[in-house]
């Protein structure tokens, strides 16, 4: 009898401790047998990702359709404020993220980071009759940075105690705008993303500063997801051999300046 009882306790351990193995590190398994992968996107960053009538559209988004092509998967897009993308990702709610996040040691420490899909760097667009071509130019300005971004990290890290104000927004597009008619003198983010959003402003002849802090974007699953991780890096590693992410920077970046 005890020898059943210790049998049956064993095999209930084992199940109870199957789901929070699969949670750990299966999801691409998970994401194999369902035919789909939910991948996490910030959804107001263009152009990486932005809603179009009605449609999550943009780099990330185009990245994300072909990356799952290849896999033989469905998407499934979950939009996310970001702020809470990393969370959405560390609890499971997610299986990836694919939305312009830049490597940051912080952010490495929580999520993991793919081969770099794309270059960029941390500057400045500013105001006109300003000429902010190095950060210590933020010095006595009024700075507008997005929650939880490398370049809200970069001011506060290196300019807080320089700069006159930091405005804090939750997405990056209420940040232009505030540019745009004068609330801040400067919003710091990454300089692509700032040079083709300046390029669409037709309301004032807006400027931005050189790279001021160079900056790896990747893709992001959990740590224990390395098999999901190896198989995206071999994609990665594809699309740019045989053009499809050059084909992409062209498209989306080409006509940014």
């Amino acid at each position: 009898m005890d020898r059943i009882r210790i049998t049956r306790r064993a095999l209930l351990a084992t199940t109870l401790a199957t789901p929070a193995l699969a949670q750990e590190g299966d999801t691409l398994a998970k994401a194999r047998a369902a035919g789909v992968l939910v991948v996490g996107n910030g959804g107001a960053f263009p152009p990486f990702e932005f809603m179009e009538n009605g449609r999550l559209t943009g780099y990330d988004v185009d990245l994300g359709e072909e990356l799952s092509k290849r896999m033989g998967l469905r998407i499934q897009w979950q939009v996310i404020a970001f702020a809470g993308l990393i969370a959405g990702l560390t609890s499971g709610r997610v299986d990836c993220l694919i939305t312009a996040m830049a490597w940051t040691a912080e952010r490495a420490e929580r999520i993991a980071f793919s081969t770099p899909y794309y270059k960029t760097g941390i500057a400045a667009g500013y105001r006109p009759g300003l000429a902010i071509d190095r950060p210590e130019d933020l010095a006595g300005r009024i700075v507008g940075v997005q929650v939880g971004t490398s370049g809200e990290q970069f001011v506060r890290q290196n300019h807080a105690n320089s700069v006159k104000e930091i405005r804090v927004y939750n997405e990056f597009p209420l940040a232009l705008q505030d540019l745009v008619v004068g609330r801040v003198e400067a919003v710091v983010n990454t300089q692509p993303v700032l040079r083709w959003n300046i390029a669409r402003n037709a309301r004032v002849r807006l400027g931005v500063s050189p790279v001021w802090d160079a900056r790896d974007v990747g893709i992001n699953t959990r740590h224990a997801d390395t098999a999901l991780m190896a198989e995206i890096n071999r994609h990665l590693a594809a699309m740019q051999a045989d053009g499809f992410l050059p084909g992409l920077d062209q498209k989306w970046f080409g006509q940014a300046s």
